[in-house]
């Protein structure tokens, strides 16, 4: 079973299959320090040995969801992964969320495909720029308040 009655609009996210995957520690930071150095989201999904995480971080490109916005991702996670761990077929024990209006991770899925089907419904909210506002860090007194350094 596929989360496909979740992703309205794919067009304006991912596919699953699309989102990327990074396996490694170095390949990630590498990624996210792009997205710091061109002003873009980070949007990935990681590979730990406890399993597969998402990560959004809006931030980097100045930005976060509007409260709209972050609220119907919130319903819509919830859905999705309820979807996953009521599933006897797919392997997850637990899976935890953060959903902040600029940065959010969900963890663990046990499987790759798990992982990148609640992806893929995440970034067509987090990933449209109709969704955003401008970003408001937590201190803007230190450095650059985008960087996550």
């Amino acid at each position: 079973m596929t989360l496909d009655f979740l992703l309205p609009d794919v067009s304006e996210g991912y596919a699953p299959e699309e989102v990327p995957l990074y396996r490694d520690l170095d390949t990630r930071d590498e990624q996210y320090e792009r997205a710091q150095n061109s002003a873009e989201p980070f949007f990935a999904v990681e590979q730990y040995e406890e399993g597969y995480a998402i990560t959004y971080d809006l931030l980097p490109a100045g930005f976060q969801l509007a409260e709209p916005a972050r609220r119907e991702l919130d319903e819509r996670l919830t859905r999705a992964v309820e979807e996953i761990v009521g599933d006897a077929d797919r392997p997850t024990t637990e899976v935890s969320r953060t959903v902040g209006d600029s940065l959010g991770n969900v963890s663990f899925f046990g499987r790759e495909d798990s992982a990148r089907e609640v992806a893929a419904v995440i970034s067509t909210i987090v990933l449209d720029e109709n969704n955003w506002v401008t970003g408001q860090p937590p201190d803007a007194t230190g450095p650059d308040p985008r960087r996550n350094d």
